[in-house]
């Protein structure tokens, strides 16, 4: 991994920690990711009017990989929000974390997407997914499979398939963009986003049409908070800057990876801010994830 990814996705960890921040004190929906994702659309829009780019230039496999973007993104934010639905948020979002670092490197490595991890490189990923796992719980005698067979283990395992996905797809829809859009001043990212986000909103809102429950708090709710347009703000700029990254790695698990980063950053918040307990598990899960980073960036 370069220095300028690491830098990048180090922002963006900062950025990602502090939407993670407001989920742990609004507790999010599929409406409230739609929100998110209609306020991050709109975000975008002035960049689009100042870089006006020509996207006949981008080939038809981009559209493919953009819709497959919004596609895993929905499926990911459905599958999370369920979780918080049903679970506390120190619980779902580490597992759902944990999950795609590992999952990602199966995946690229099986077919061939990128150079093949090492041994240290392996040996990290898997000490930042154990590191995600150990965080949320109260004692080590409480790491057990057994801990971790809820009701919510299927919306855990959707998010974190939804995660999976879409940073895969966006590795590749990304390059094409940079290859094919050569005059927008190194703004693939944002580009990429503005096109990203107001499907994302459509997806979402089609989901809720679905549910009875969801429709009645999406007339409750929707627009009625500044909660969910910061976090959608917050969301989509580190998201940006994860893009802005791909293209420095020689494998996209590797970003996956360090986008860890923000779950320590995220605990010592709650720590500090909220008066959270600093339990040892919590100490020995941020040892685990920074000695996996370490490895894995050798």
């Amino acid at each position: 991994m370069s220095f300028i990814a690491f830098w990048l996705i180090l922002i963006s960890a900062m950025l990602h920690a502090g939407w993670n921040f407001i989920s742990k004190t609004h507790r999010p929906s599929v409406v409230f990711y739609a929100q998110s994702s209609g306020t991050a659309a709109l975000f975008w829009v002035p960049m689009l009017l100042y870089v006006r780019p020509d996207f006949a230039a981008l080939p038809a496999e981009f559209w493919y990989f953009l819709l497959g973007s919004v596609i895993f993104n929905v499926i990911y934010y459905t599958g999370l929000a369920h979780a918080y639905a049903k679970s506390d948020i120190s619980m779902a979002y580490p597992m759902a974390r944990s999950l795609p670092v590992l999952l990602t490197a199966l995946i690229t490595t099986l077919f061939g997407w990128g150079a093949a991890p090492g041994i240290l490189t392996w040996l990290g990923l898997i000490m930042i997914s154990c590191g995600c796992l150990i965080l949320p719980l109260p004692g080590l005698k409480d790491f057990h499979w057994r801990t971790y067979r809820t009701p919510v283990l299927g919306f855990i395992v959707l998010a974190a398939c939804g995660t999976t996905g879409y940073t895969i797809v966006d590795s590749f829809g990304i390059k094409l963009a940079i290859d094919s859009l050569t005059d927008v001043n190194k703004l693939h990212g944002c580009i990429y986003m503005s096109l990203v986000e107001p499907l994302n909103c459509i997806g979402l809102l089609i989901v809720s049409s679905f549910s009875r429950h969801t429709r009645q708090e999406f007339k409750a709710n929707f627009c009625r908070s500044v909660w969910p347009s910061l976090s959608g703000v917050a969301c989509s700029l580190a998201y940006v800057l994860i893009l802005a990254a791909m293209p420095f790695v020689s494998n996209v698990s590797f970003v996956q990876a360090f986008r860890q980063m923000s779950l320590p950053l995220c605990m010592a918040a709650g720590i500090v801010i909220l008066h959270e307990r600093c339990t040892l598990t919590k100490i020995i899960g941020c040892i685990a994830i920074v000695s996996g980073l370490v490895l894995t960036s050798l």
